[in-house]
């Protein structure tokens, strides 16, 4: 079981798409920021994901601030949407909080879900 923590904009339906997405094997729970970035440097949660109009910004602040750089990848903006080879050489290179476009949602979070399962199969 991998386990996801989600917060920022939308934060429920990215929940709810990584848990449809894993087939049983994605427990995703709803957090605020402090709480997710801290539940993932802490080892409670294997990753992090944010969302918020930028994908950087909102998403991601407590994150790079809590987790490092190193460890936080923005992967869509607005008007911009990862690859799927970005999403899975993102995952591959160890980013372990993820941050996207509220508008992109629907679109990365499944891509997102694919790529941290094969990592973690």
């Amino acid at each position: 079981m991998i386990a996801i923590v989600v917060a920022g904009m939308g934060k429920e339906r990215v929940a709810e798409l990584l848990q449809q997405a894993g087939g049983g094997r994605i427990e995703a729970v709803v957090k605020t920021d402090l709480e997710a970035a801290m539940a993932v440097k802490a080892g409670r949660a294997a990753y992090y994901v944010g969302a918020c109009q930028s994908g950087a910004g909102g998403a991601l602040g407590v994150a790079n601030a809590i987790l490092g750089s190193a460890s936080v990848v923005r992967l869509s903006g607005v008007g911009t949407t990862a690859d799927p080879d970005d999403v899975r050489a993102a995952v591959t290179a160890g980013k372990r909080a993820f941050g996207l476009a509220y508008s992109q949602i629907d679109a990365l979070v499944p891509v997102l879900a694919g790529a941290l399962l094969e990592h973690d199969a």
